[in-house]
């Protein structure tokens, strides 16, 4: 755990990208509102966090899952983040499975090895 209050926020720099990606180009982001940006979003981290692990230890369970997470936005009533959560989700594992299918198979040390051991017989029946 942190020692600081202060050590538990997010950066500021990943908060002011977020924050110019959804907001029209011709706002400016003062440095305070920027700080306050990131103090509230780790606060909600915390609170979400915090409700997520209360489900979970509820079932006798020690690590939150992603389940735990939507039910705990439910319980503190940010219902209207679940559905594009869900949906981030979905696509998340699809990617991942995606990735996983394409993965090519590590080439076989040995079988490289008896090419290299074939082309010198080779050279040696000439």
């Amino acid at each position: 755990m942190a020692e600081r209050l202060e050590d538990l926020n997010l950066p500021v720099t990943a908060i002011t990208r977020i924050a110019k990606e959804v907001l029209p180009a011709n706002i400016i982001v003062s440095k305070e509102a920027k700080t306050a940006l990131a103090r509230a979003a780790s606060v909600f981290i915390l609170y979400v966090s915090n409700q997520a692990t209360t489900i979970a230890t509820s079932r006798n369970k020690k690590t939150i899952s992603a389940q735990d997470v939507l039910e705990a936005l439910a319980q503190v009533d940010f219902e209207c983040l679940i559905e594009p959560l869900q949906q981030l989700l979905e696509d998340f594992k699809s990617t991942k499975q995606q990735k996983k299918d394409t993965k090519k198979p590590t080439p076989n040390k040995n079988a490289d090895d008896a090419d290299v051991v074939d082309l010198v017989d080779d050279d040696l029946e000439l």
